[in-house]
């Protein structure tokens, strides 16, 4: 039971207490610069600047080597995958034109093959001594029947 009210107690207290938080401003964050000129009571004349500053100023140097660094290197990685991608495509482009021509240069060839073939089967043919053979035996015979027909008549 003593518990029961204990843990009551406390959960109300925490949920009807303010709580109270606090932090620096912005301004004390950013830190601050100042000048000093010439008639200021320094040793010389120049720009002071408070811990916050300086050390913002030396983190700031520090990472922004680190961007430009990681830029180049975006920049690079671009530059190569558009480089890359370009070989790609231009390789492609060769490899297709290569066997475009490897397939036109088979095609020649073998029409070249069947043009020679036709053509030995053209030169091996005689059918114009058969044809010359056959008018000239049909003149022969003509002459030999007239011949024949004349001598019979006689």
């Amino acid at each position: 039971m003593f518990r029961k009210i204990i843990t009551l107690i406390v959960s109300i207290s925490i949920i009807f207490a303010p709580m109270v938080a606090t932090a620096q401003e912005t301004t004390e964050l950013e830190g601050r610069v100042t000048s000093i000129d010439e008639n200021a009571p320094a040793p010389y004349t120049g720009i002071l600047l408070d811990s916050i500053a300086a050390s913002k100023m030396l983190i700031d140097k520090k990472y922004i080597k680190l961007e430009l660094e990681l830029q180049l290197r975006k920049e690079f990685q671009i530059d190569l995958a558009n480089k890359s991608l370009a070989y790609d495509l231009l390789k492609s482009e060769h490899d297709s034109l290569q066997k475009i021509h490897q397939e036109t240069v088979l095609l020649k060839e073998n029409q070249i093959s069947y043009l020679n073939d036709t053509l030995k089967d053209e030169m091996n043919d005689y059918s114009h001594w058969w044809l010359a053979g056959g008018v000239a035996l049909g003149i022969i015979l003509s002459v030999a029947v007239f011949y024949a027909s004349v001598e019979i008549r006689e």
